[in-house]
């Protein structure tokens, strides 16, 4: 597994996750405030969802502009978009039960919204790993087809 991969990750989870919190932190200190959020009370209505919503929106990118079989593309790319809805809507569910004072439950909400973000992350790492290999592969092939043609090519 090279390096990109690792890094990749961990960009989505800084810019995700630590960012938002170290941006709460900032703010508390310019306020002079006590308030000392811990990530997860500030992911907790299910903003967690929307990074991964975030996620599989790059992901289906890389898809599509892939050279797989456009079946292969298109199943891919609903399945992630499935996921990725589902992610996304465990924030939607929690704003809207706050905002019309119906029962919300924090803990399901951080709950449902950290499994599927890491459903999200690992269907999305699969599917990059996937289209890196699929690219060295076709590279590999692409040399003694080249090779193959020229030497059978007309004179």
């Amino acid at each position: 597994m090279s390096l990109k991969w690792p890094l990749w990750i961990g960009l989505y989870v800084v810019l995700g996750v630590l960012v938002p919190w170290a941006t709460a932190l900032s703010w508390a200190h310019q306020h002079a405030s006590e308030m000392r959020p811990r990530v997860r009370q500030l992911l907790q209505r299910g903003e967690l969802g929307l990074v991964g919503l975030v996620v599989v929106i790059s992901v289906i990118w890389n898809l599509l502009q892939s050279q797989f079989m456009q079946q292969t593309i298109a199943l891919a790319a609903v399945l992630l978009a499935v996921i990725g809805t589902m992610a996304g809507d465990v924030w939607i569910e929690s704003y809207c039960r706050q905002s019309t004072g119906t029962a919300w439950n924090s803990e399901r909400t951080w709950r449902d919204s950290r499994n599927l973000a890491f459903l999200v992350f690992t269907m999305a790492s699969v599917v990059e790993i996937l289209l890196d290999r699929f690219a060295k592969v076709a590279a590999l092939w692409a040399l003694p087809l080249q090779l193959w043609r020229s030497l059978n090519a007309p004179t």
